[in-house]
């Protein structure tokens, strides 16, 4: 359980928790799994006009909770366990629309794509929509992820069939090729030998580079239609969503190369994204029909969030966002599904 610091802040925590609820224990409130929250705001393109539809309950308004704002004075810590250290902090990302990739970074920094171009959200809510330039052929952006470091990202984009490596220490960002020719890099991930393995949808297959662009490697034995989102899990498998059948495959590796592979789950509509949590829970998102999905341990599926047109990359908060929250990129705004139960997995990047 996260604990607020000996502070101002702190003291002030206190006496609302008393005036509200006659008691306070000096830690922050953890909402119970049942009462999800969301944020996403209206996009005229996007019908995010209209509220959004969920089959999870609706929060209790009874629940005590604590405002981001002071968990921003507390020093980051974490409940016991592996995963990124975070805060509490919420920064409005209702400004940020038409998105395919999103990653975020382990500050809390969110990334996410623009045509020809990668944006920044910062913690304190700052967008910036050009932070990154590409080249002005790479008009569809979508796969993003950072290095382990978090000095670089390396971003997709299927419109030049190439993945671009951005040094984000330079001012402005410095763009640079790391692999071409590679069809239409999509969903892209860091993998437990510290390559990059990124699926290509027009190809139907996963490919593994070197982050130093050296060699570039299929992964897979057989295709899988319209590869798209790709995650690894802690036993070191390799998650793939099968945007053309609506299945998600878990394949086994051996040096890079896939040795087995079974399904996962299937009935997942156009599966998009995919991301996990630190219990192993599998999030995805559902394209055509704009879901936020979690994977049940039997393989059957619960819709936690409707109404997100387009629904593509997911990544759990990191840094001074709260770990426990879902973002969500779309082809409206940006969505952020408030879940409060467990925080996302500790990828090398948070």
């Amino acid at each position: 359980m996260r604990r607020l610091a000996d502070s101002p802040s702190r003291v002030a925590l206190a006496l609302s928790c008393l005036l509200a609820l006659g008691a306070c224990d000096g830690t922050e409130a953890t909402p119970d799994a049942s009462t999800p929250r969301t944020d996403a705001s209206s996009d005229d393109a996007g019908g995010l006009d209209a509220p959004l539809d969920r089959d999870a309950p609706a929060a209790d308004d009874g629940g005590s909770t604590v405002d981001a704002a002071s968990l921003l004075d507390a020093p980051a810590d974490q409940d016991a366990g592996p995963g990124p250290a975070c805060g509490g902090a919420r920064p409005d990302v209702s400004g940020v629309t038409g998105t395919e990739g999103l990653v975020i970074a382990r500050s809390g920094a969110i990334y996410y794509s623009q045509s020809a171009a990668i944006g920044r959200v910062d913690v304190d809510g700052t967008v910036d929509d050009a932070f990154a330039t590409l080249p002005r052929s790479a008009r569809q952006v979508w796969g993003i992820v950072p290095n382990d470091a978090n000095t670089h990202l390396y971003v997709g984009s299927p419109s030049t069939g190439t993945i671009y490596d951005v040094d984000v220490t330079m001012t402005p960002p410095a763009v640079s090729t790391l692999v071409s020719g590679v069809g239409g890099p999509n969903g892209l991930t860091l993998g437990p030998d510290g390559a990059l393995y990124f699926s290509d949808f027009s190809g139907g297959r996963v490919l593994r580079v070197a982050l130093d662009g050296s060699s570039t490697t299929p992964t897979l034995v057989a295709n899988v239609p319209s590869a798209n989102g790709v995650a690894f899990d802690d036993a070191g498998r390799l998650l793939v969503c099968n945007y053309g059948s609506g299945q998600l495959v878990r394949l086994t590796l051996s040096a890079g190369v896939e040795s087995a592979r079974e399904m996962a789950a299937s009935g997942l509509g156009s599966p998009d994204g995919v991301a996990l949590d630190r219990d192993g829970t599998i999030y995805v998102t559902d394209n055509g029909r704009g879901r936020l999905l979690r994977v049940e341990a039997d393989g059957s599926t619960t819709t936690l969030l409707m109404g997100v047109p387009q629904a593509a990359s997911l990544d759990f908060g990191a840094g001074a966002l709260d770990c426990e929250d879902v973002y969500v990129a779309s082809g409206g705004s940006v969505a952020r599904y408030e879940m409060g139960t467990v925080p996302g997995r500790a990828v090398p990047w948070h």
